[in-house]
């Protein structure tokens, strides 16, 4: 039993075991952070300060982890030496602390629970704030937004939701109620994520949607078996196949009709413009960078009132490159980028590798969230950024990635 409760003559007391606990945290700890609302550092802080003290009592089962998965710790370390040259040595402080202990939550949650339960803490803390955002949508005739401060933003938080919900629906591991939940959850997602009108989000769910259907068809179990190696590339030759008959009878470009239909032009609403300004910051400052905090400084630096002013921003809004690597390389040089290109590129192969070699619905989830999270990389500056739900599960993804497949070595070397 997870829980229990004990009489002890004098009082009733309340047991739960330790997974049951880190279960619920996780919960909270997803929740908080999938969605910002007044007064959350009220519980933001104090599971920050959890979480530390259980990564220091917890060390003997996440050094062993670390030891394998140092990649993803480079980047940090950086941003702590970063400080020694930054323009804003005390945002630049706070920034190392808190992504360093981000990436620390991630170890600790990978030691202590399971992929599906991790999964499933996902799916509990998103798939309540969907609800939530439905009804306040529906209520407030507000769909474009609900809840959120943005539309992107909740397009980006549906797909999250997306992703797991369906997964969840898809994995035959799960309870049967769990599964029909999440079926209802993936519909208010996918709702939702097309109201907000996001090209972005919308394409995300479209192509998680067929990644999660070929994993469940195709990976799951494993891809090196001879059954599914030819199913795979079955279902490889009737793409080309209908990509030959397709392509060449197309007469516009697909982009700039997918850009039109939301109204979007082929700067990327922008977007474009701003690269060039990050460009022109590179060149100045091209191997170390200005550190955390050192860029966006609107009352002291002229350049940045000149963006706000192009995109109509007013002083006390938070404004970023819309682009992960340009904003790293910018406040982190070209060193730190390297860095963090090194920790995800092992992600990337442990999370793919993890995915085709063993196959579980879990593990092929944390795979399309990778894929989905890489995307927007390119057109969302939150990369490696403290207690961004987002990019937390990837690098949870990696790490319980990392240990299934040693895991599978080990038994392997046994056998």
């Amino acid at each position: 039993m997870d829980a229990a409760i004990h009489d002890t003559g004098s009082r009733l007391r309340l047991r739960i075991s330790a997974q049951r606990r880190d279960f619920v945290l996780l919960a909270l700890w997803f929740g908080v952070t999938f969605v910002q609302f007044p007064g959350d550092e009220l519980l933001l802080y104090p599971l920050s300060l959890w979480y530390a003290i259980a990564v220091w009592r917890g060390q003997r089962a996440i050094l062993p982890l670390v030891a394998r998965a140092w990649f993803v710790l480079l980047f940090p370390l950086w941003c702590f030496l970063s400080i020694a040259w930054a323009v804003e040595p005390l945002a630049a402080l706070k920034h190392a602390v808190y992504l360093f202990l981000t990436m620390m939550i991630c170890f600790q949650v990978a030691v202590s629970l399971t992929p599906r339960q991790i999964m499933h803490a996902i799916l509990l803390a998103t798939g309540v704030i969907g609800v939530i955002n439905l009804l306040y949508a529906v209520g407030t005739g507000d769909m474009g937004r609900g809840i959120f401060a943005q539309k992107n933003t909740m397009g980006k938080n549906m797909v999250v939701l997306w992703i797991v919900a369906f997964a969840t629906f898809l994995d035959p591991g799960a309870g049967r109620l769990t599964r029909l939940a999440a079926l209802g959850l993936a519909v208010i997602a996918a709702v939702m994520a097309f109201a907000s009108n996001s090209a972005t989000a919308v394409l995300l769910v479209l192509a998680s949607s067929g990644i999660l259907l070929v994993g469940a068809i195709v990976l799951r179990g494993g891809l090196f078996r001879t059954s599914r190696l030819s199913l795979a590339f079955l279902f490889l030759g009737i793409v080309l196949i209908a990509g030959s008959f397709i392509l060449p009878t197309l007469t516009v470009d697909p982009v700039e009709v997918v850009l039109d239909e939301f109204g979007k032009d082929t700067t990327l609403t922008g977007r474009t413009l701003l690269w060039q300004y990050a460009d022109e910051q590179v060149a100045e400052n091209p191997i170390l960078g200005v550190g955390a905090g050192g860029f966006w400084r609107y009352h002291t630096s002229p350049l940045v009132q000149r963006i706000y002013f192009e995109f109509f921003k007013s002083p006390g809004d938070v404004f970023n490159f819309h682009n992960a690597y340009y904003e790293i390389a910018v406040h982190q040089g070209l060193i730190g980028m390297g860095l963090a290109l090194i920790g995800m590129a092992w992600a990337v192969w442990m999370l793919g590798l993890a995915a085709f070699r063993i196959g579980t619905m879990p593990l092929i989830y944390f795979f399309t969230h990778m894929t989905v999270a890489m995307v927007r990389t390119y057109t969302e500056a939150d990369f490696l950024r403290p207690f961004v739900l987002f990019h937390m599960v990837v690098w949870i993804g990696a790490l319980v990635s990392c240990q299934a497949l040693f895991a599978q070595a080990r038994t392997g070397r046994r056998a």
